[in-house]
């Protein structure tokens, strides 16, 4: 425990920045992923969004495309995507975020699909009688009612994307997925344990950080009617 906190002593600043590294590397790359998802979500659920030539099955077939090619996307190994990315990319933040906003796209395309369809049909048949469009009933009753299923998927791809952060330091030397894989690579040295507690643990405040904010997001974006 010494060895612990004399590490974080010695290197505060160094520890700021990995979690301000890692942070930030999260929420840019859920932005991206989560703009990605509900807006295809959007497009390929509503009829009156997509073009006239898309029927019913075309649409439903393209949906379940989109979730097949995501959720494959979630099941190729962090490490050997990054790795792929590399070469095209090149080392930095690109291919981290790039990498991270892969892994992002699916629980939020699969819970915005799932909220949109929960959404109680004869609600926006009532809504298209009373002369709202497409998309005014959109924004006003079926984003607002589908929005907790959606705010859910956005958590979950969050949570994976901690995770996954640690592993993109293997090329962009970012978050505390820096001082884990450089304790790994020398342990038994000095110092070499503290940063791999450092790198483990580091994760974990982070997600406390973002399990604070969904709970304030929710509260402030959830209709009063259908809180939990």
């Amino acid at each position: 425990m010494g060895d612990i906190l004399q590490y974080l002593s010695t290197n505060s600043a160094d520890v700021q920045f990995f979690a301000q590294s890692h942070f930030l590397l999260v929420l840019y790359s859920e932005g991206i992923a989560a703009v990605i998802a509900v807006g295809l979500a959007l497009v390929l659920h509503t009829n009156q969004l997509t073009p006239p030539s898309w029927s019913k099955r075309i649409r439903a077939g393209t949906q379940e495309t989109a979730l097949l090619v995501s959720s494959a996307l979630l099941t190729v190994p962090s490490l050997a995507l990054f790795s792929l990315l590399q070469p095209p990319l090149g080392l930095g933040i690109t291919p981290a975020i790039v990498g991270l906003t892969l892994y992002g796209i699916y629980p939020v395309l699969r819970n915005t699909v799932a909220g949109l369809s929960s959404v109680d049909p004869a609600v926006m048949e009532a809504a298209r009688g009373i002369g709202m469009g497409p998309v005014r009933r959109m924004v006003r009753i079926q984003m607002p009612l589908a929005w907790p299923v959606v705010l859910s998927g956005i958590r979950v791809s969050v949570l994976i994307m901690i995770s996954i952060a640690a592993v993109a330091a293997i090329i962009s030397d970012l978050g505390f997925g820096k001082p884990l894989l450089d304790g790994l690579s020398r342990l038994g040295g000095a110092g070499s344990f503290a940063q791999v507690v450092v790198g483990t643990v580091g994760p974990l405040f982070i997600a406390a950080v973002f399990e604070i904010v969904f709970v304030i997001v929710k509260r402030l974006t959830t209709p009063r009617g259908i809180r939990v």
